[in-house]
């Protein structure tokens, strides 16, 4: 049976307009790619800062940005003297978008001291960074919480979804290989030259982007007619909502599984398949895995209509989860390609049904609060959702430590290797199996229920 429905199959915007909206947020996978697979893998076998001191900069990182996220919703929904002209959220999208590519660039340039001695004014340089950085990302992040705004039917949604999925797809392969391509294990300049190169088409394409991001007078209207209740009155009244909640572990998991596997690369290839650097296997894997994401979106555009977006979501998520039992056991670097190509054919079903789900999630809160706070929710949401970035130092940090990884030498034990396939397959993937078992057993947003929520949010002029 198809749920490919809507109440208003009209769409009000053009295919330009739906990639010009996409296109200012290809900075944040390409920034964030190059973060994730490069900082502690810098910092820890580079610069050789303490895994102790590292993992501590990054949980600080961490819990900052669970704040940051929910505060600038919370300023970005309230009005202002731009408002009426511009907007809730295109002032602050346009104000962060440089910041976030120059700190980016900031991180890779720690101060030129002996950090095994004295590891102190790397560790304040790493956590100052860090924390305008993720300022600034999540400035232009707010573009996530314009969706529900300003693409109110499931057709639009699902297009402006599939379009979204290319260009970060886009954002994460180019933040992926720009990267791998010019950085030298032991050249520390490379990699804030790489960093520099990598905001050029950052800059191009967020500059393409303003187009898709501004806000018109109705959505202005709304803004500036919408009701406002303080944030921690939203953050309680958001653990309430079951189907909120579920989301919101579905996310963190995601972002766990992803963060791990990133910021694995380089170990994986190193310690466990054990190629030289100059085979560029790291960007071979990383070339299959965008492919095979790439190749999967219209299968699964096609599929989701017919079965809808929680059976989705769990079917992404299961075949995510099969992908990891076979390189437990690889040490091939075909097999391990094949298996990277199975698991971005995978994850693209997750990506893909992932802003379609959350746009029915602030669907029905907005019913249920009778005002559209999409800023808001969308701070507390990520505040959530950062668990999963907290986490992922936290698992390396303790992985390395009780598996005496040794980030001088060029081989580790047998015990080390193990960890580095823990911290990168069967932890993540655990949290990911628990978080779809409360999705499956508490998610109840049918396909008729959107589309009635739809219904009376339109007689309600939200």
């Amino acid at each position: 049976m198809s749920y490919d429905m809507e109440i208003d199959s009209e769409s009000e915007f053009s295919t330009w307009d739906h990639l010009s909206f996409n296109l200012v947020m290809f900075m944040l996978p390409a920034t964030y790619a190059m973060f994730a697979t490069h900082l502690f893998w810098f910092y820890e076998t580079e610069v050789l800062l303490p895994v102790l001191f590292l993992g501590v900069a990054v949980i600080i990182f961490g819990v900052w940005d669970a704040f940051n996220d929910p505060l600038i919703g919370f300023i970005s929904d309230k009005p202002n003297r731009f408002t009426k002209r511009y907007g809730r959220r295109f002032p602050y999208i346009i104000l962060f978008g440089i910041p976030t590519m120059v700190t980016l660039v900031l991180l890779f340039t720690p101060p030129m001291t002996n950090a095994k001695v004295n590891p102190w004014p790397v560790f304040l340089w790493l956590v100052i960074i860090l924390l305008i950085h993720e300022l600034s990302y999540t400035g232009v992040s707010l573009t996530r919480a314009l969706y529900p705004e300003k693409f109110r039917t499931d057709k639009d949604r699902r297009k402006n979804s599939a379009i979204g999925i290319v260009t970060n797809n886009l954002g994460f392969f180019v933040g992926f290989i720009i990267p791998m391509l010019l950085v030298w294990e032991g050249d520390i300049n490379s990699y804030w030259i790489a960093a520099v190169i990598l905001m050029i088409p950052c800059f191009i394409f967020f500059f393409l982007g303003i187009h898709g991001i501004r806000e018109d007078k109705v959505m202005i209207e709304r803004a500036l007619t919408a009701k406002r209740e303080p944030f921690f009155a939203t953050l309680k009244k958001a653990v309430k909502r079951k189907n909120f909640m579920t989301l919101v572990f579905i996310s963190i998991s995601t972002q766990v599984f992803g963060a791990c596997i990133m910021a694995s690369i380089y170990y994986y290839v190193k310690f466990i398949l054990i190629l030289p650097p100059e085979r560029q296997a790291d960007v071979l894997i990383m070339v299959v895995w965008f492919l095979a994401g790439l190749i999967s979106i219209p299968l699964w555009m096609k599929v989701t209509p017919k079965i809808g977006h929680k059976k989705m979501q769990i079917i992404g998520i299961i075949i995510t989860l099969l992908a990891l039992i076979p390189p437990l056991f690889i040490r091939s670097l075909i097999l391990a390609l094949i298996f990277v190509g199975f698991l971005g054919f995978a994850m693209g079903a997750t990506a893909l049904i992932r802003f379609p789900i959350f746009a029915d999630v602030i669907d029905e809160v907005s019913l249920l609060d009778e005002k559209r706070q999409e800023g808001v929710y969308q701070g507390v949401f990520v505040f959530f959702d950062r668990l999963g970035i907290i986490l992922q130092p936290i698992i390396f940090t303790v992985v390395h430590i009780l598996t005496r990884f040794d980030p001088e030498s060029d081989t580790q034990s047998l015990i080390a290797q193990q960890g580095i396939l823990a911290a990168m397959l069967w932890i993540p993937g655990l949290i990911m199996l628990a978080a779809c078992l409360i999705f499956w057993k508490y998610y109840d947003l049918t396909p008729k229920r959107t589309l009635i929520i739809k219904d009376k949010l339109k007689q309600i002029n939200l």
